[in-house]
């Protein structure tokens, strides 16, 4: 495909950003016994996490981003100015805000983890109060496994507002435009021959791509107050929405599927669990297949665990898990 107005396309924005070998997952010691005995690590629904925030994180920046990417492709275009779309859109800037709200009702299930192994802010708040242990994965594994899959993405968490800015840029309107013109080039029969009139009277189709790409790039984007996190997810776009009938939604809630182009993970059906008064949507995992590739690097105990070293070693070679280093938190916490 030529493209007229941009000079690259950006084929994965989110390329080479986890730079660390390893990332942890905080977890309690009872939750460090499933995912060794399973073999498997646990999808939960983001719209659930302690950040009321997620995924409405970066939409205020939405309009800003996008008056910059219309000048930029050389489209001279009012977002606000009068235009019916329907009884709830009378502008362009509604539409595309109505095709947000759309995508804010996606499920999107997450497994977080963190650049860092023995950090006190993440033993208070996801290792059980500092009782629990993290759990060390090879990173280039887990991106090497999930390679080539649709809807499964790993990422550095975007914290900074000039890095969600590129993210929205980059990841949202570069794959957006690069179909609208495209779309341009190729009908033969099409409301207008001057494409800056083309693209206003398409402009719901632009809406749609946008709603296509929403929900890989704000799933990753996060209020820069949990930036101590240093976070790092595996996001699952179920293609799950409130509005789908029955028969649709059981379809896709009780896949289970090889994972990535390798096939080295397995990902279980959406089951339901009870946490804190509420039903919680969550799909398993499986890294059973990279047990022997050492995709468990190590193992360090909370600065409140009560279990040995010891004990934890002999427990991961009684479940086939070899080689991993114990350790102990620095962490002086009581």
């Amino acid at each position: 495909m030529t493209l007229k107005y941009y000079d690259t396309i950006i084929t994965d924005w989110r390329e080479d950003k986890i730079m660390s070998k390893n990332i942890y997952h905080y977890c309690s010691l009872e939750t460090f016994s499933q995912i060794v005995k399973n073999k498997t690590i646990r999808l939960s629904d983001l719209n659930k996490t302690n950040d009321y925030m997620e995924k409405k994180w970066g939409k205020d920046l939405l309009y800003g981003v996008l008056c910059d990417e219309l000048k930029r492709n050389g489209i001279d275009m009012n977002l606000k100015e009068d235009y019916w779309y329907s009884d709830n859109a009378h502008n362009h800037m509604e539409q595309l805000e109505n095709e947000i709200k759309l995508f804010l009702k996606h499920q999107t299930l997450i497994v977080c983890f963190s650049k860092e192994s023995d950090m006190l802010s993440q033993w208070r708040a996801y290792g059980d109060d500092g009782k629990g242990v993290s759990i060390g994965f090879d990173v280039s594994m887990l991106k090497r496994a999930l390679k080539g899959e649709k809807h499964l993405f790993i990422g550095d968490v975007i914290y900074r507002k000039d890095k969600q800015i590129d993210a929205l840029r980059k990841g949202l309107f570069t794959p957006a435009f690069t179909y609208m013109w495209g779309m341009f080039e190729a009908e033969q029969v099409r409301c207008s021959d001057v494409y800056d009139e083309y693209f206003i009277n398409e402009f719901d189709c632009f809406c749609e791509v946008l709603d296509r790409d929403a929900e890989k790039v704000f799933s990753f984007m996060k209020n820069p107050a949990f930036r101590e996190e240093k976070e790092v997810r595996i996001i699952y776009n179920t293609g799950i929405d409130d509005e789908m009938e029955d028969n649709c939604f059981l379809e896709l809630a009780c896949q289970e599927k090889m994972i990535g182009t390798s096939n080295k993970m397995k990902l279980h059906p959406i089951q339901y669990a009870i946490r804190d008064d509420k039903l919680i949507a969550h799909a398993d995992l499986s890294f059973e297949k990279m047990i022997k590739d050492g995709i468990i690097t190590e193992i360090t105990l909370g600065p409140k665990a009560k279990v040995s070293m010891d004990d934890v070693y002999k427990y991961l070679l009684v479940n086939g898990i070899y080689g991993v280093d114990v350790k102990e938190s620095q962490a002086s916490y009581r």
